[in-house]
């Protein structure tokens, strides 16, 4: 997977990405005759969270882009005092216009569709539409933003204690709290081995001596964030997708629709969707629907055919999961299998 170091106005920052295309599985650049796809990650874990959308073959009809936000997967860099969705947004720019992508659509998943809406306010002309799974209220609730003051609190013990992750230790406990966040306590298979796929990383990201970052990351960004106003969303000039997870422990469906409220006052075309059962990170709990509707939305606005639905496709993940032991195989097991086996 791939590099770029870019010079942004807050630091340099090397960005870890991955394309897969309709013929390719990590390709070194987009068919530019094709729609492009980048896909926004939520907080902990990087762009291995969309292994099930880049397996999806009717997704991999378009070029798809996972890239690793500052402080998560492989991306370098420091986050800084202030992160937040707006030099999250610019960081999204400057890296599409580095791969020479003028245009692109953003599927974002909860931190990561928040900064899919401040792309599209800041950069009007290069976002062709946004698709957000698990949208963020228009302010954090303080008893989400005390749960997420939590996790980076059992997670800083932690290292600073210099423990391993261990049943009853600060970082499982740091662990559990994103299960519950993420998946109401229930990992699938997959998702375990995406976590332990993550979690070297989140130890190299969040060391002792990156806790600053991480609290700027994990806590700060969705805390500190204030509401959006009408004015700035008039800058917004495509279409909107949201789906709301019914099983969302976090946000429950109004905070959804005062999303959707803002954006249809400020002019935008919105549509919500609801999926009943589908944690807060739905994209890994219920793929088939999410997978479905964003490929039905994708095809409602682009303009030319589309292109054909390839017949073999490969995550381009895939093998680091494998790697961690996950087994396909056995994914359809109960899920409630799995609970805190994550190592």
């Amino acid at each position: 997977m791939p590099d770029i170091t870019l010079d942004t106005p807050t630091g340099t920052v090397v960005f870890n990405y991955t394309i897969s295309t309709p013929t390719q599985t990590s390709a070194s650049h987009i068919d530019p005759a094709l729609p492009t796809i980048l896909f926004l990650h939520p907080v902990y874990l990087g762009k291995v969270i969309f292994h099930q959308q880049f397996e999806d073959r009717e997704l991999r009809r378009f070029n798809l882009i996972g890239l690793d936000l500052r402080c998560h997967g492989r991306t370098q860099g420091k986050a800084g005092k202030g992160y937040g969705r707006e030099v999250a947004a610019r960081d999204v720019e400057l890296f599409m216009s580095s791969l020479q992508i003028p245009k692109y659509h953003l599927f974002g998943m909860s931190m990561g569709g928040c900064i899919a809406l401040q792309t599209g306010i800041l950069f009007p002309s290069a976002v062709l539409s946004i698709f957000i799974v698990s949208s963020l209220p228009l302010t954090e609730p303080t008893d989400v933003g005390e749960g997420r003051q939590e996790i980076y609190r059992y997670w800083a013990q932690g290292v600073t204690c210099n423990e391993t992750h261990t049943p009853g230790s600060s970082l499982s406990d740091a662990i559990t709290g994103c299960f519950q966040l993420s998946v109401n306590n229930h990992p699938s298979k997959v998702f375990n081995a995406i976590v332990r796929a993550s979690f070297p990383f989140m130890m190299q990201q969040w060391g002792i001596d990156q806790l600053d970052d991480f609290h700027a990351a994990s806590v700060e960004f969705f805390t500190l964030r204030e509401a959006y106003t009408v004015e700035a969303m008039r800058n917004i000039s495509c279409p909107v997708y949201m789906v709301h997870c019914s099983a969302d422990i976090a946000y429950d469906v109004s905070t959804t629709n005062k999303v959707a409220d803002h954006l249809r006052t400020a002019g935008v075309s919105v549509e919500v969707t609801e999926i009943p059962g589908a944690a807060h990170f739905g994209s890994t709990t219920h793929p088939t629907e999410v997978n479905d509707l964003l490929h039905r939305f994708i095809l409602s606005v682009c303009p030319q055919p589309p292109p054909p639905i390839p017949e073999t496709v490969e995550s381009p993940f895939r093998e680091e999961l494998v790697t961690v032991g996950w087994d396909s195989d056995s994914e359809s097991d109960d899920p409630e299998s799995t609970r805190h086996k994550f190592i």
